[in-house]
C-alpha cells in the first residue's frame, strides 16, 4: 500500500462496480486500525505512570516524578478501593473507526479516540478529595504539575490513622510542621528543597498525539 491511485482505479473504487474492492481494502484498514489502537493501549499500559499507579500506596516512585521520594498514590491522594485508571482505560478501549471511506484516491478513516479534554474531564481530583475544589485533573497534572510537594510527607513506618486517606503519607498545613506532631524521628524530609518540586512527564497527551499520527499515514496509504 504505497504510491499514487492510478485515475482508472480511482474510478473503480468510488463507483458501485468497485463496491468488492472497497470491501477487500476495508478489511485491510481495520486490521491496521487494530494494530495502531493495540499498540496505543500497550503504550499506555506499560508507562512508568500507569505501572506506579498501578502499585498503589506502598509504589516507588518509579516515574520519578517526586524526585524519588513516596508514589503519585499516596501524592494525588487516591483512597484505598480506587481505580483512577479505570475510565482511562474504557475510553481508549472504546476506539473505533466511526467512518470509512475513500477521498481522492486516499483512505479517510475518522476514529473515535477521546480527546485530552474529555480524559480531563473524567479524573478530576474533587471526584474522590472532599477537601478539592475545582475542575482540576490528576491526570493534565501529571503532565503540566502537581502543586504541595513540599508539604507531602510519606512514611511507611508511621501510622497517621484518618488523617491519611492514602496509607502511608499525609499532607501538611502551613508549611512543615515539627517532628513532634507525628512522633520522633526523621520524616525523609518532604519539604526540603530537592522534593519541592514535581517533576512534569509526558503521558496521554503523548500516547494519544502518536496514535493519531498513526492515523494521519494510514490514511495517506494508497493502492497503485
Amino acid at each position: 500500500m504505497a504510491g499514487g491511485l492510478s485515475a482508472s482505479t480511482s474510478k473503480e473504487i468510488e463507483s458501485q462496480s468497485g463496491k468488492e474492492f472497497r470491501d477487500k481494502f476495508r478489511r485491510i484498514a481495520q486490521l491496521e486500525f487494530e494494530i495502531i489502537k493495540n499498540r496505543m493501549i500497550k503504550e499506555f499500559e506499560e508507562h512508568k505512570v500507569t505501572l506506579e499507579i498501578e502499585g498503589g500506596a506502598l509504589a516507588s516512585n518509579s516515574s520519578g516524578t517526586l524526585g524519588g521520594y513516596g508514589n503519585l498514590w499516596s501524592f494525588i491522594g487516591f483512597p484505598d478501593a480506587y481505580n483512577p485508571l479505570d475510565g482511562v482505560r474504557e475510553k481508549l478501549d472504546q476506539t473505533e473507526i466511526r467512518d470509512f471511506g475513500f477521498k481522492r484516491g486516499q483512505l479517510n478513516l475518522i476514529t473515535t479516540e477521546p480527546s485530552r479534554e474529555e480524559l480531563f474531564a473524567i479524573t478530576k481530583i474533587s471526584d474522590f478529595r472532599k477537601d478539592f475544589e475545582g475542575g482540576r485533573s490528576w491526570l493534565d497534572g501529571i503532565e503540566t504539575g502537581l502543586s504541595g510537594l513540599g508539604l507531602y510527607l510519606y512514611d511507611t513506618e508511621k501510622n497517621f490513622g484518618e488523617k491519611s486517606r492514602s496509607g502511608p503519607a499525609i499532607q501538611l498545613k502551613g508549611g512543615k510542621q515539627s517532628e513532634k506532631a507525628f512522633g520522633e524521628g526523621d520524616t525523609g524530609g518532604a519539604a526540603s528543597p530537592q522534593r519541592s518540586r514535581y517533576e512534569r512527564t509526558s503521558y496521554i497527551s503523548a500516547i494519544l498525539k502518536k496514535f493519531r499520527n498513526s492515523i494521519l499515514r494510514l490514511n495517506r496509504r494508497v493502492i497503485k
